[in-house]
C-alpha cells in the first residue's frame, strides 16, 4: 500500500497547476497596472476634438509604450515558469515596438493616414493574435486565460475595424473607444483576480 501511494502523491505534488501563493498574489498587478496607459490614451482622444492622424500616433506611442513598461515591470515578480509571465514580456515586446515606431514615424515621417493604419493595425493584429492564442492555450489552467481570449478577441476585432475606416476621425475615434474599454476590463479583470486569489488558494489546500 505504501509503496503504491508514494508514486500517486509525488504526481500530485509536482503537477505545477497551482502556483506559489506569492506568485499568485502578484499575478492581478499585470492587468491592473496595464489599465493605467490604455486609459490615458483613451481618455486623451476622447476630449481631444481634432482626431489627426498626428493623434492617433502620438497617443499609440504613450499607449505602447507605457504598456510596455508597466508589464514588463509587472511581469518580475511572477518567475520564469509562470505562463502569465511569458504572455507579458511578449505583448511588452509587441507594445514596446508599436510605441517606438509610431513616435518615430511622427518624429521623422509625418504622420499620415496609411501610416496610423499601418502601425495600430499591425499592432492589433499581432498583440490580439498572441493574446488570443496563449488564452487558448492556458484555459483552464490559468485564472487570466478567459479574459485573455476577450482581450485578443477584441484587440482583433479594432484590427479588422481599422481595414474598414478610410478617414483618420474614424480610426483615431475607434482607437479611443477601445483603449477606453480595455482599460475598464483590465481593472475589473485584475482586481476580480486578487480577490480570487485567496479563495483559490484555500480550496487547492
Amino acid at each position: 500500500m505504501l509503496s503504491g501511494d508514494a508514486p500517486y502523491d509525488g504526481g500530485m505534488t509536482s503537477a505545477p497547476s497551482t502556483p506559489p501563493s506569492s506568485v499568485a498574489r502578484a499575478a492581478w498587478l499585470g492587468p491592473v497596472l496595464r489599465a493605467v496607459p490604455a486609459a490615458i490614451s483613451g481618455l486623451i482622444i476622447t476630449f481631444t476634438a481634432n482626431h489627426s492622424p498626428t493623434l492617433g500616433l502620438v497617443m499609440l506611442g504613450v499607449f505602447g509604450l507605457g504598456s510596455a513598461l508597466v508589464l514588463a515591470v509587472s511581469s518580475v515578480p511572477l518567475g520564469a515558469g509562470e505562463p502569465l509571465r511569458s504572455l507579458q514580456l511578449g505583448l511588452a515586446i509587441i507594445a514596446g515596438v508599436a510605441g517606438a515606431v509610431a513616435l518615430a514615424v511622427v518624429t521623422l515621417m509625418g504622420a499620415g493616414l496609411a501610416m496610423l493604419l499601418l502601425v495600430l493595425g499591425g499592432y492589433a493584429v499581432v498583440a490580439g493574435g498572441l493574446e488570443l492564442v496563449w488564452g487558448i492555450r492556458h484555459r483552464g489552467r490559468c485564472p487570466f486565460a478567459r479574459d485573455a481570449m476577450v482581450i485578443g478577441a477584441a484587440t482583433l476585432a479594432l484590427a479588422i475595424v481599422l481595414a474598414l475606416v478610410g478617414d483618420s476621425v474614424s480610426a483615431v475615434g475607434f482607437f479611443g473607444a477601445y483603449a477606453v474599454m480595455l482599460a475598464i476590463f483590465l481593472l475589473i479583470a485584475g482586481l476580480s483576480l486578487k480577490w480570487s486569489t485567496p479563495m483559490k488558494e484555500s480550496t487547492a489546500s
